[in-house]
């Protein structure tokens, strides 16, 4: 068998406001090349051959040269032979993006064990005699809207068709291997959202509900040795067998939606008929939130992302930051007080009574109370 690790959605970009003195860089970008280093450089140390990232490098669709040079040095301590899929945050331009840029043009195969291979259309990749990459970078709506007939499908059929597509591209990698490769294990590695997934709040709000979705049960009947996705930050099983789909996550918490997740990547050991996996964690930076009277203990917010949340308005905001940072937060997002409670309307009547009862309630002390609500009873009659 052959030991491949599989990582994805790396987002190597810029998140908050704090700069690195020493480097003038933002502190998280950095967080984020040592985590992609640490994965690399653990690759490397569980004697993985091959080091397979499925798609989403940053969130620069065409990121500066120096960022790319950044990302390659962190990649530089991984397996000699790297794979890498575009995502859907790995822009194109004249039919390059990040992967093609990091492809060392060696060719199509990584069967000598050496070499990075770029991937922006599905094609299979032998890793070694005994193992297969089927790689589908993720798959675009757009060429499909400029195919005759399709410049005005709804966008729900349209996505129907690609999930079929992709299924059929998944079919006829899967036959090409078989019939080329007829003593390999064969895994599925995409990027796209798989049915049956779940992802945080915050990515959701991002994706959208209009998307593609393909249908992971059929994509397991297929016969693959496993299906590795990226794209969802979440890592996750989503068909359970011992030839699984799954998710390999991301290796760092992109926001507070992924507060409670954690983070790391996959190494399995790929053969015939077998996929024998483990995930391995990250040392991704924790985000903590604080709530109401903000109480904590020292280790909760040490080299942490903190936000508070429903604070007491009559708490000195500037004083709370200021014992957060001094107590070794990484940095402090946000802090956000709480709407004073009024439940009494400037007149002095309550905002939670209905129009009868605070009728009665105006005019309690007034000697003709009686007369005057009954008029008020019936002057909200008519209008009602």
């Amino acid at each position: 068998m052959t030991r491949i690790a599989f990582t994805a959605d790396l987002h190597i970009d810029a998140y908050g406001s704090r700069i690195d003195p020493a480097t003038g860089l933002n502190a998280r970008l950095l967080d984020y090349l040592a985590t992609l280093r640490f994965v690399a450089d653990e690759a490397t140390r569980q004697s993985a051959s091959a080091l397979v990232v499925a798609g989403d490098f940053t969130e620069r669709r065409h990121p500066a040269p120096w960022l790319v040079a950044k990302i390659r040095d962190a990649l530089s301590g991984g397996p000699s032979a790297q794979l890498y899929l575009r995502g859907n945050h790995d822009g194109e331009i004249d039919g390059r993006s990040i992967v093609s840029i990091l492809d060392d043009g060696y060719g199509s195969s990584l069967l000598d064990e050496s070499g990075r291979l770029g991937v922006s259309r599905p094609q299979l990749v032998p890793v070694a005699f005994d193992a297969v990459v089927a790689a589908v970078p993720y798959l675009d709506r757009h060429w499909l809207r400029a195919q005759p007939g399709f410049q005005s499908v709804p966008d729900a059929d349209l996505f129907r068709v690609l999930g079929d597509q992709f299924l059929t591209i998944a079919r006829g990698l899967y036959a090409e291997a078989r019939r080329d490769y007829p003593d390999a294990g064969v895994v599925l590695v995409c990027h796209q959202t798989l049915a049956g997934a779940a992802m945080s709040d915050s990515q959701r709000a991002f994706l959208g509900d209009v998307s593609l979705v393909v249908d992971s049960r059929a994509l397991a009947d297929v016969g693959f040795e496993a299906v590795v996705a990226g794209h969802l930050h979440r890592h996750q099983v989503v068909v359970p067998s011992d030839r699984p789909v799954l998710y390999a996550g991301s290796i760092e918490r992109v926001d507070f939606g992924e507060e409670g997740e954690e983070k790391g990547f996959v190494v399995a050991d790929v053969g015939p008929g077998r996929f024998d996996w483990e995930f391995v964690p990250t040392p991704a930076r924790r985000f903590v939130t604080l709530r109401e009277e903000c109480g904590y203990n020292l280790d909760d917010v040490r080299d942490a992302i903190v936000r508070c949340v429903d604070v007491d308005p009559e708490l000195d905001v500037a004083h709370l930051r200021s014992m957060l940072e001094a107590d070794g937060a990484f940095e402090v997002v946000s802090i956000q007080t709480r709407r004073p409670e009024s439940t009494v309307a400037a007149g002095g009547l309550s905002e939670a009574l209905a129009p009868a009862e605070a009728l009665e309630e105006y005019f309690v002390a007034d000697p003709d109370r009686e007369v005057l609500v009954g008029r008020g009873r019936e002057l909200l009659a008519e209008v009602a």
